[in-house]
């Protein structure tokens, strides 16, 4: 009777233990891996090394930045979208994978970023400014577009990235401008030939023109924004010099997790680098960067997800582009 009592005691006691849910390991503890959709050196890669280190601190885990460049960013993008939803695999993804491919820019994009990606934050973002050769006769960008039509075919008109392609396409459209556009691969090629007078006229991002700008390489006519630039305070904008605003078409980042990551870790993640990006000494190294710092909750991050969407939708429709 004792053995089977002790029997009884044991089973009970071990049912008991299995009936005690087990406590999960709080989130993070093991490394992060962070995807970068661009080559090291780049905007983007500048960017995640900026806040890998004091996300790193805040969350306790070491962010294990990976490099993926490749199909105008969308390499990058699909490889968070396979990844495990456990908050481990993170991705710092631009307008180029989760707007502007999406809506037709790139051909072969298999995957649909409001159903694929959980959103974290916005982070940054990058203006862009229309610049000339220092030949170029003209200083404000009414100035270049009654040149230009004064003297049709012979401007062209350069492109190093997304952004450079979608304004400078539209200029040409919305003012019935005979230019040549000439696309390069990447930036900084393309402003070595306006330098140089190869091409005469070019959209590109501020922080890759901005040393150029200072050093009076280039000359700048007219910035495509509703608000003037911090980093260039004298250009005026286009509504400033009476011509209409573009859509908004700028260079942004979000933080992204794969589809089905669960709210306590996008939260987490969340409330962390936004306060990442409000720190004083950060938001002067992004400025430093040309970058502009903007944390954004969850939600106003997939609402301007989607807007970017339907955005880049009409431009690539109306102005037929295509990068291949």
């Amino acid at each position: 009777m004792k053995i089977a009592h002790w029997f009884a005691g044991l089973a009970a006691a071990a049912g008991l233990m299995a009936a005690v849910p087990v406590t999960a390991q709080p989130y993070p503890n093991k490394p992060i891996k962070l995807i970068v959709p661009f080559a090291a050196g780049s905007g983007s890669d500048i960017l995640a090394r900026i806040l890998s280190e004091p996300l790193s601190q805040a969350l306790g885990q070491p962010i294990i930045i990976e490099n993926k460049p490749g199909n105008n960013t969308t390499l990058g993008t699909e490889m968070v979208v396979a990844a495990a939803p456990d908050g481990y695999t993170l991705g710092l993804l631009t307008n180029s994978g989760l707007a502007a491919s999406p809506a037709g820019l790139t051909s072969g994009v298999r995957y649909d970023p409001a159903k694929d990606l959980s959103y974290v934050t916005l982070v940054a973002s990058v203006n862009y400014v229309w610049l000339v050769n220092n030949d170029v006769n003209a200083k404000t960008a009414p100035e270049l577009i009654n040149l230009i039509k004064a003297n049709p075919g012979k401007y062209n008109y350069a492109s190093g990235n997304t952004g450079g392609i979608a304004y400078g396409g539209y200029i040409k459209n919305a003012h019935k401008l005979d230019m040549t556009h000439v696309p390069y691969k990447s930036t900084p090629p393309a402003l070595a030939d306006v330098v140089s007078g190869h091409v005469q006229v070019m959209v590109a991002d501020v922080p890759a023109s901005l040393s150029m700008i200072r050093a009076g390489k280039i000359r700048p006519v007219g910035v495509p924004s509703a608000q003037r630039y911090p980093m260039l305070p004298d250009v005026p904008t286009f509504a400033e010099s009476g011509l209409p605003t573009p859509p908004n078409m700028d260079g942004w980042w979000a933080l992204v997790a794969p589809a089905g990551t669960p709210d306590e870790i996008l939260d987490r993640l969340n409330k962390e680098v936004v306060k990442v990006l409000e720190t004083e000494s950060i938001k002067t190294k992004l400025l430093q960067s040309s970058l502009m710092p903007t944390p954004s909750t969850r939600q106003q991050v997939v609402q301007y997800q989607k807007d970017q969407l339907q955005v880049w939708k009409t431009i690539v429709k109306d102005l037929n582009l295509k990068v291949e």
